[in-house]
């Protein structure tokens, strides 16, 4: 499913890339991110989030600042997923194992060449506005993202369907792979078979009577961002910029109605996420970041639990592979070997993270160890550097024809994990002859910078990953464009290779070779500087019942939104 541009954006690692639950969008999010140990309940009369206002019937979640692209077909990051997921619907969801359950779909067919898959969709189903969703719902979903002006992140779900290029670049009507048989039945059907085109079906569904429009004209589309209307469990009723947005249940919902009827996603920082869970002002904050301090007031405050499991996910620092500085494989080696990652993930984390090093998340079935560590080794940083003639200059910065190494890090301001990384970075890189001076931006003018004007010499972010390891539209040189979650520029021959070859596989132990061997190159050619790999932790107040995230169902999954309830 997605990857959220999150990028990782959650206030974590950077990206929360990790651009949902986790969809074959992977999307940024900021670096930081099975339910632990319950503390016995208390009384509501000392829970301060108990006494709030409307506490009966209103859940407050913290979290991150939205971007504001609150459209299906648009949604940036891991934030802006979580709006659409709580108002769009999907043909599926999935369960804890990542497998896809029926949502909008009752029931799915494939056809033997794995070309076409085919949906049967509920007949209950009505937007919010009380019209009836139909497939005539879903076939404008897609054409959206096959408009010849479309400039969203999620061209690679419609690029390999058949006839995609005819109505892109032509005067074609309709796209001929997608195929409405009734008002309840659609098929896609891709010119190549592909085991990741299945996951290319879920964008949400949205109301072709509200946002339809003549084809080009993708900026009517665009101006109705904010106002989303969907078929999902809640309704938005305000949403006020930097602060927060309320939601109310949706209660003709066709998976029954919501057990919390008022919902308000309020933005926090890292410097007021545990404030406002100890003082009642939030019920639950998504992805704290997992540190010693953070669990002592957790533990002191005695209303509180922590849910914690292994994060989909991993933090980064891009780097611009169009600067020839960093074009150099034994710069990009070096600037890995030359940071001391696990240090600053003891310093930072304290025990509750490693060092990353490789883009898939240790809880997929991709996932392998037999690679380089980069152990902390100035020696060999330095070693590599010279070999590749970067010469210590007067002020012992290195230089070679003309260019020295000497870069501008684009960094956010929203989390401590940037304050405790900033430093430690800057004097290890001193050590081996690399200087580095951070640049504080906005987190969302940050993703602005590194995915559409694409400016910058490096960043940093996290991933919020798919379900698949499928990394295709992180790393493949087709998705080096404007806009396109390739914004370092990474193009490699034997990448682009293994990554077609894991799509055209469907036996999922062969596919696991092909990713590990994927990995391996990687790991070599560094498309990213690897950080690290965390516990992902959700606080929760213990007046909120049945609160179940887990790697694969974050929130916004139906399976654990709509089992929440308050006491």
């Amino acid at each position: 499913m997605k990857r959220k541009l999150c990028l990782i954006l959650s206030l974590v690692l950077v990206l929360t890339a990790l651009m949902a639950g986790c969809s074959k969008n992977e999307q940024p999010v900021d670096s930081e991110g099975e339910q632990g140990e319950k503390q016995e309940d208390v009384s509501n009369a000392n829970n301060p989030a108990a006494k709030r206002d409307s506490a009966s019937d209103t859940l407050v979640v913290g979290m991150s600042e939205t971007k504001g692209d609150f459209m299906p077909v648009y949604s940036s990051t891991t934030y802006d997923g979580y709006v659409v997921d709580l108002i769009f619907d999907r043909l599926y969801s999935n369960d804890k194992e990542g497998n896809p359950i029926p949502q909008l779909a009752e029931k799915w067919e494939t056809s033997d060449d794995h070309l076409t898959y085919t949906f049967y969709l509920r007949k209950d189903v009505k937007f919010s506005d009380d019209t009836p969703l139909t497939a005539n719902d879903v076939e404008f979903t897609y054409l959206s993202m096959c408009d010849p002006n479309y400039d969203g992140r999620y061209l690679s779900y419609v690029s390999g369907l058949k006839g995609y290029e005819a109505y892109h670049d032509g005067d074609a009507e309709k796209v001929e792979g997608i195929k409405v048989i009734d008002d309840h039945t659609i098929s896609f059907t891709f010119n190549e078979a592909l085991s990741t085109n299945f996951w290319y079906t879920e964008i949400p569904v949205m109301p072709k009577h509200i946002y339809n429009f003549e084809k080009g004209d993708i900026k009517t589309l665009k101006a109705k961002m904010q106002k989303p209307i969907g078929s999902g469990p809640y309704k938005l009723t305000k949403y006020e910029e930097k602060q927060y947005i309320e939601f109310e249940a949706n209660e003709n919902y066709f998976l029954n109605a919501p057990k919390v009827p008022k919902l308000i996603l309020k933005f926090t920082t890292a410097e007021t996420m545990m404030s406002e869970l100890e003082a009642g002002t939030t019920d639950v904050q998504l992805q704290v970041p997992p540190r010693s301090e953070h669990k002592e007031i957790v533990e002191n405050a005695g209303f509180l639990n922590i849910v914690e499991f292994p994060d989909n996910g991993y933090g980064y620092m891009g780097i611009n592979h169009r600067d020839p500085r960093l074009a150099d494989k034994n710069v990009r080696q070096a600037l890995m070997y030359g940071f001391n990652r696990q240090q600053f993930a003891d310093v930072y984390y304290q025990g509750y993270a490693t060092a990353c090093n490789v883009p898939i998340s240790t809880v997929s079935w991709a996932y392998t160890e037999d690679i380089n560590k980069y152990e902390y080794n100035p020696e060999k940083a330095i070693e590599l550097l010279e070999a590749s003639g970067w010469k210590p200059g007067a002020d012992g910065i290195r230089e070679k024809d003309g260019k020295r190494l000497d870069f501008v890090w684009d960094t956010y301001t929203e989390s401590k994990y940037v304050e405790a990384l900033i430093p430690m970075l800057k004097a290890d890189w001193e050590k081996i002859g690399v200087k580095v001076e951070a640049n504080l931006m906005d987190f969302n003018a940050l993703v602005e910078k590194v995915y559409e004007k694409r400016e910058f010499d490096m960043y940093n972010m996290a991933w919020d990953l798919s379900i698949d390891p499928d990394a295709y539209d992180l790393f493949h040189t087709s998705v080096d464009v404007p806009s396109g979650n390739n914004a370092p520029g990474f193009r490699n021959e034997e990448n682009d290779r293994l990554l077609e070859e894991g799509r055209r596989e469907f036996d999922q132990d062969k596919r696991a070779e092909i990713y590990k061997e994927w990995g391996k190159l990687v790991n070599d050619e560094l498309p990213y500087l690897f950080l690290t790999s965390n516990l992902h932790w959700d606080v929760v107040n213990n007046r909120v019942k049945n609160f179940n995230t887990s790697p694969f169902q974050k929130f916004n999954n139906r399976e654990v939104l709509l089992d929440i309830e308050l006491q």
